[in-house]
């Protein structure tokens, strides 16, 4: 019977032990390049894409972690295990990269980017008040040829800065409909006018989106152009 009550309150210490494995520090930044502007890659928000790392420091067969980007195109995680890593932005209206290998250290930062090319990029964008109205100009130029044309909008909100596609951030009525994208869409200026919704003293954030299959576009985003503020 003692010998019972000791290898139970043995058991008992042991798993009452503190865990003293340090929590992870290091920290992963950069920015995704968009190859046609040579900018920052815009992306929508929240929930634009990803990046993907994958520990290589003691497995062949890493388990993926992602983390989403801003909407500029840069990204930061301070939460990071030191090691050696795999590291790729994922699930984006752009062509797949091949991913990089980085260190991360505890306590350092480490900074890599990457430059992808767009499904669709813009061009020749005017986004300009008229009346009650607004009228947007622009040209669409598919860069991957693979890609699968579907459709495109003008997206227009004063409920956030960061105007896109996901659901909520456009006011019903004030962003134009979709339009199918066909291949002949390509390479000739498009004129979107929206009328109706608008409200006298607020400020609009307006863009244009054009979604295409293909690529690393598994989420199914529309490729964006900057933002204009429009005021009423």
């Amino acid at each position: 019977m003692l010998l019972a009550l000791c290898i139970s309150a043995g058991a008992l210490f042991s798993s009452c032990e503190v865990d003293n494995y340090p929590a992870p520090d290091g920290t992963l930044t950069g920015t995704v390049i968009d190859a046609t502007t040579n900018q920052g890659f815009v992306t929508q928000q929240p929930n634009g894409f990803q990046i993907r790392y994958e520990e290589i420091s003691w497995s062949d067969n890493p388990q993926p972690e992602n983390f989403w980007v801003k909407p500029d195109g840069t990204f930061r995680n301070t939460k990071i295990f030191a090691g050696t890593y795999k590291v790729y932005p994922v699930q984006g209206p752009f062509l797949a990269v091949e991913p990089k290998t980085v260190e991360i250290t505890s306590g350092g930062t480490t900074d890599v980017s990457f430059t992808v090319t767009p499904l669709v990029s813009f061009s020749n964008v005017s986004i300009v008040k008229e009346g009650n109205t607004i009228k947007a100009t622009f040209r669409l130029t598919k860069n991957v040829a693979a890609a699968t044309p579907s459709k495109y909008r003008v997206f227009a909100t004063s409920l956030t800065p960061h105007v896109g596609a996901t659901d909520g951030t456009f006011e019903t009525g004030v962003s134009s409909p979709n339009t199918d994208l066909t291949e002949a869409d390509f390479g000739v200026d498009k004129t979107v006018t929206i009328s109706g919704g608008f409200v006298a003293g607020r400020t609009y954030y307006v863009r244009v989106g054009a979604l295409c299959s293909g690529g690393d576009n598994s989420l199914n985003r529309y490729n964006l152009s900057k933002i204009e503020k429009i005021q009423f």
